[in-house]
């Protein structure tokens, strides 16, 4: 899970939002999970999602080990523990080697999102690979990262559904928060940084995979 890739991109947004992006070994969990309700939260890392497992009806559901199997062998029923994103350390738990105890695992599943204080967040961009996905089961709807930010309290969640070039992905991400700032609605201003890609790139696998659920409405003005 290599997130180099997305400096570039941090880089960009940071100058935008005139702050300094957690690149590379700063985007530790514990300090993600320690941040209080801010404004914009945009995350441009590696999502995953496993797929339910097939299991013996007979058998028990849920069979886990305590250090979680390193997802090796799982059937973990619990939808909000089979999507989340890549975070400095992930590979190195996986590979059972020794992480900071801020890296915790490297691994911000979806249950852990849920318990964020995102309660007076505005905006949540993930700028990852299959954000979007979730399980789909009969009365439930859609679970995975979108809920998850949901249940944390943001209030608008943009979201990519497929993965997307990097540069194509920098490049939209950059054109909606320029539009952004300009004032225009949020779900407007996604709409337009697309229709400037779309020039570039008629083929809707470089531009449609992002989407916006929540209010499509602008920013507040005070916004943190």
């Amino acid at each position: 899970m290599d997130l180099r890739q997305t400096r570039a991109e941090g880089e960009c947004i940071g100058a935008l939002l005139g702050v300094r992006p957690w690149l590379e070994g700063a985007a530790l969990k514990a300090r993600l999970k320690a941040c209080r309700s801010p404004g914009i939260l945009h995350l441009a890392t590696h999502g995953f999602f496993l797929a339910d497992q097939r299991r013996d009806p007979n058998q028990i559901a849920w069979t886990a080990s305590s250090d979680m199997g390193r997802f090796s062998g799982l059937r973990l029923e619990n939808p909000l523990l089979r999507s989340g994103l890549a975070l400095a350390g992930g590979n190195t738990w996986l590979q059972k080697g020794q992480l900071p105890p801020e890296a915790e695992d490297g691994l911000l599943t979806a249950e852990d999102v849920s318990g964020l204080d995102l309660l007076a967040t505005h905006l949540v961009v993930l700028s990852v690979c299959e954000a979007g996905v979730g399980d789909v089961r009969t009365g439930e709807g859609v679970l995975g990262l979108r809920r998850a930010f949901v249940l944390a309290g943001a209030k608008t969640v943009v979201m990519s559904l497929w993965r997307v070039p990097d540069r194509q992905r920098e490049t939209l991400t950059a054109e909606f928060y320029r539009r952004l700032l300009d004032g225009r609605p949020r779900a407007d201003a996604l709409h337009d940084a697309q229709l400037a890609l779309k020039a570039e790139h008629e083929d809707p696998y470089f531009w449609g995979a992002f989407i916006c659920q929540g209010d499509p409405g602008p920013l507040p003005r005070d916004r943190a």
